[in-house]
């Protein structure tokens, strides 16, 4: 090598580059790069990407180069789809390359499949900063829109870029920038506007006006009070219904308000309202807080020192001069009923008042004085002694009987006079409540009259003819229900009276064998029926009825069951008849506790089984306590005397249902005689809240016409008795219909001639 010269090294030059410069004879064919390409690729010593077209193929270094080209072509800014249409290459190739670009440039950003270089992003927050210089106020929605940019993205530009470095103040509230000259400038507008506001001026109409901004006039009047600024308060938290009330205004209420007040002892809030405050309560107690002995009520206030000897005069004066008084004569207009039981809670003294003048209060509204309740009280105990001494002229045994047994009651409103010693039959259902249908009533029940409420009404009048018609139907409601309750024990006390004195007359021998007799006809009796529907409720259990099942044995245990053993209770323990109705589980162990240990072993066992579910239970304990403490063996009925037994049951129904007009009753005499139709001849004793379960029971066995016409009789009478009144009505052939249908009952009955039948 030391032999060469440097001529020799430029000739070599100067041929090598004659060579490059020489264009070649033999050139390789496209086909022949395109294999040799292939074998390249797939032996691993290259690695190309082939555009869409298929006619050029790129490295994926080249791919990387090209992608920044166009990013920087682009100004900064591209989408990865546009990229790939200008680069012919598939979007997966490009979505592939996105974190090798972005390690090429560390500057770039991918966002939601956007390339966003440092140049774009500073450019963009001096074209927002020029904006915002120019105009004052941007909304961040219209940067949204103008620049299409993600929403996070432009949020992190402004808070890191815009806000923390401006030095124009520029601020971000409610999705708006804006400057802190344009806040001024907003603050001196409404600052004039609201210091010439003499009345209170709506949000709205403050931006209709001075068309302040209406995304920041709310905070702005907000900060210019609390910085005192302007005088007055904003009441509302919407712009749609915020208000600004001036300083001026707010004290002339407050004045309006102290001064009323102070010149009537009270102050009502409609009249407060009125003035155009939104929180009269509120803004009463505010002004007023500085005084003493005011009470606050529901419709207003007032003052105890002035206003309340003022009404205590006025209630004494009433009360000595008129035999009534209405109290919301005495009170300010607004003042209603929950303000006069307020006040007379709070107030005791008014009551004791009144308690000393005798006077009685009617609802927290009226006052009676003692002289019209004496009057009143004095007539109608007189027409209590007549009424007692006409019935009980009338008293029949079977009157004395349910009188010692408890099963005596007054007769409903429904019924006329002269319904007095006259049976219910099997069941006569009763109202009570809005979701319950019938309700069971005792059998052996009694009923006597008693004068109505419109007879109490007219006497009433009688004695003060002026009295309104609020104060009379208050009166008579309270009188009737005292007065019913009144004349009933009168009644049992004499026809008690009465037939002690008879039975004087007569042996004691003979007098006690028939009472025992009756008492045994009536346990027989009871226990006969018991069994009947004890058999149905077998019958039920073996189809897997549970809850039918369990409800007819409560309803036994609960009437049937229970009325043998107050028999029991009442025939051991005379002290017991004088108690009225059912007793009560606690009744019958404070009796049960003075009776002997084997009655008192015996009771205790079915008085406990009352309270459950199970009626063979209950009726063996029965049986064995009527064996043991009255030597009456009661024997379960065999085939011939159960089926004697139903057959009368089934009689008494069918009369009960022929001469009955209530929907509801007749409904339910007619599914418990289809039970016994559709069930070999069983009979059920159910209460009326379960007539919808038997319905829903007995409809497997029935043609649809019938489980229709049933289900129609079945909401007219559940309407009927939630509401009071019909507001439909059921025509009389389909109550006809249902009618029918009860009476037609029969074992094994067929239905084929109800089948044809239409409404």
């Amino acid at each position: 090598m030391a032999d060469v010269t440097w001529d020799e090294i430029r000739s070599l030059r100067a041929d090598f580059l004659n060579l490059q410069l020489t264009e070649t004879t033999n050139k390789l064919s496209e086909r022949n790069c395109v294999e040799l390409i292939g074998l390249l690729v797939k032996e691993g010593l290259l690695n190309v990407i082939y555009t869409t077209d298929g006619k050029d193929i790129i490295t994926e270094q080249r791919l990387i180069r090209e992608i920044l080209d166009e990013i920087y072509a682009n100004d900064g800014r591209i989408n990865i789809v546009d990229l790939a249409q200008h680069l012919k290459i598939d979007l997966s190739y490009i979505e592939s390359k996105v974190g090798d670009v972005c390690k090429e440039d560390p500057t770039l950003q991918f966002i939601l499949g956007q390339f966003i270089s440092a140049e774009y992003t500073n450019r963009l927050v001096e074209e927002i900063n020029d904006m915002l210089i120019e105009r004052g106020l941007i909304p961040f929605s219209e940067l949204i829109r103008q620049f299409d940019l993600p929403t996070e993205y432009l949020n992190t530009i402004l808070t890191n870029r815009i806000l923390s470095s401006s030095i124009h103040n520029i601020k971000f509230e409610s999705g708006t920038l804006y400057t802190e000259n344009y806040v001024r400038l907003q603050q001196n507008i409404l600052i004039g506007y609201l210091q010439a506001a003499f009345l209170p001026v709506r949000i709205n109409e403050i931006n209709k006006n001075t068309r302040v901004n209406e995304n920041l006039i709310q905070n702005l009047i907000i900060n210019l009070i609390r910085d005192n600024r302007i005088n007055g308060n904003l009441i509302g938290t919407t712009k749609e219904n915020a208000i600004f009330y001036p300083k001026l205004y707010i004290d002339a209420q407050a004045k309006y308000i102290e001064s009323f007040f102070s010149q009537n002892g009270y102050i009502e809030y409609t009249l407060v309202r009125n003035l155009g405050v939104n929180d009269p309560e509120g803004q009463t107690k505010l002004v007023l807080k500085d005084r003493n002995q005011i009470l606050f009520l529901i419709s207003g206030c007032i003052d105890k020192l002035k206003f309340l000897p003022q009404l205590e005069m006025n209630i004494e004066h009433g009360l000595v001069s008129n035999e009534y008084i209405d109290i919301t004569t005495l009170m300010p207009n607004s003042f209603n009923e929950n303000d006069i039981e307020k006040l007379f809670k709070t107030e005791i003294s008014i009551k004791e008042l009144i308690t000393s003048l005798g006077g009685e209060f009617l609802s927290n509204t009226f006052i009676i004085g003692k002289e019209l309740q004496e009057k009143i009280d004095k007539k109608l105990n007189e027409i209590c002694q007549e009424c007692v001494e006409k019935e009980s002229t009338q008293c029949t045994p079977q009157m004395y009987a349910a009188v010692l047994q408890g099963n005596i009651t007054l007769a409903t409103p429904s019924l006329a006079k002269g319904a007095t010693g006259k049976k219910p039959n099997v069941s006569t259902g009763k109202r009570k409540g809005a979701s319950k249908v019938v309700e069971e009533t005792n059998p052996n029940q009694e009923t006597i009259s008693f004068i109505s409420k419109d007879e109490i009404k007219t006497q009433i009048r009688t004695i003060n003819d002026e009295l309104p018609d609020e104060i009379l139907d208050l009166l008579t409601d309270n009188l009737h229900s005292i007065k019913s309750r009144q004349y009933l024990d009168l009644f049992i006390q004499r026809v008690k009276e009465s037939f002690i004195s008879k039975e004087n007359e007569t042996t004691n021998d003979t007098t006690r064998k028939n009472e025992m007799k009756n008492i045994q006809e009536t346990l027989k009796q009871l226990h006969g029926n018991i069994c009947i529907f004890l058999h149905s409720i077998e019958q039920l259990i073996t189809e897997n009825e549970m809850n039918l099942a369990d409800t007819l044995q409560r309803h036994l245990i609960r009437s049937l069951c229970t009325d043998m053993c107050d028999i029991i209770i009442r025939e051991l323990d005379t002290s017991a008849s004088a108690k009225t109705g059912q007793l009560s589980i606690e009744e019958r162990n404070k009796i049960i506790q003075k009776m002997s240990e084997s009655s008192r072993n015996h009771l205790s066992k079915v008085n406990e089984s009352l309270n459950g579910k199970n009626i063979e239970i209950t009726l063996t304990r029965l049986e064995d306590a009527t064996s043991e403490l009255l030597q009456l063996i009661l024997k379960r009925p065999n085939k011939k005397t159960e089926k004697d037994l139903i057959l009368d049951i089934r009689e008494k129904l069918k009369a009960k249902l022929t001469d009955e007009q209530d929907p509801a009753m007749i409904l339910h005499l007619t599914v418990t005689l289809l039970f016994y139709a559709v069930y070999n001849g069983r009979l059920i004793h159910a209460p009326g809240k379960s007539v919808p379960t038997l319905i829903k029971f007995l409809s497997k066995n029935l043609p649809n016409n019938i489980n229709q016409r049933l289900h129609e009789m079945q909401d007219f009478v559940i309407q009927q008795s939630t509401t009071g009144t019909e507001n439909t009505q059921l025509s009389n052939e389909k109550i006809q219909f249902i009618k029918k249908l009860g009476l037609s009952a029969k074992e094994n009955m067929s239905f084929t001639s109800f089948e044809n039948e239409t409404s």
